[in-house]
């Protein structure tokens, strides 16, 4: 399969899913001291893996909820990605699916069933921005916008508030809570940038795809941080980020 049918099945897969997510109920269990899973969250994966290995045979999945494995073909599966903020409510939520292919990304896709906004990528497959709401041609500020959840509670490194401390000095500042969903907005050019620490790999994948087809840069750093987007402030976080994980 090529990076375009990988990308229109995990399309398909997505809007299928958040049809499903209008059914389900939702029951929320504690996953460990700062997270939580939803019974959404696990119905939701079992679905994508399903259609995802059907339409893809011999594929395999890296997912939040029920475990990871590899093959030629590997989908990295976030059912809801930001579930705390579903779980209240918030709509800052959405489903992020991406397809590697040899452990390189080829295709990425993100739904945010809120909005009904759908984001998608693929190597020679362009970045796309599909809305049935309102959407408002991204303009110019005085100071770039930085999406950006650090600190979050419970990290192991220090630095990270002197960080935000220096940051809001010079940007404009976010806390989205949804890893993906923030990475899809800078790919539209709503945000400039986006850096968050304590990632995994389904939480960036699909993000990852639509930066980088959209014409920006994403840079991993160390073992579960990164920083994404467009400009100067790029390089600075990259920086910044460097020096607390070092």
């Amino acid at each position: 399969m090529t990076p375009e049918d990988l990308l229109v099945l995990a399309e398909q897969s997505c809007v299928d899913a958040a049809k499903l997510l209008r059914e389900v109920s939702v029951d929320v269990e504690l996953k460990g001291t700062f997270d939580q899973v939803s019974s959404a969250d696990l119905e939701l994966e079992r679905f994508l893996r399903a259609a995802l290995t059907t339409g893809a045979p011999g594929s395999a999945v890296v997912g939040e909820e029920l475990g990871s494995s590899s093959a030629h073909i590997t989908w990295y599966v976030d059912p809801i990605d930001g579930t705390r903020n579903f779980v209240r409510g918030l709509p800052l939520s959405c489903i992020s699916v991406a397809a590697a292919i040899d452990d390189t990304l080829v295709a990425g896709c993100v739904l945010d069933p809120f909005r009904d906004e759908l984001f998608t990528a693929a190597s020679g497959v362009p970045f796309q921005v599909r809305s049935t709401g309102l959407t408002i041609p991204p303009g110019a500020s005085p100071r770039p916008l930085v999406l950006t959840d650090i600190p979050l509670p419970g990290s192991p490194y220090t630095g990270e508030m002197d960080l935000l401390t220096d940051l809001l000095v010079i940007a404009d500042v976010r806390r989205v809570y949804s890893t993906a969903l923030a990475l899809a907005w800078v790919a539209a050019g709503r945000a400039d940038a986006v850096t968050n620490l304590g990632v995994h790999p389904w939480d960036v994948a699909a993000g990852a795809v639509l930066v980088r087809e959209s014409g920006g840069t994403y840079t991993e750093i160390g073992s579960n941080g990164f920083v994404a987007g467009r400009g100067e402030i790029v390089d600075w976080l990259v920086d910044r980020l460097e020096g607390i994980v070092s």
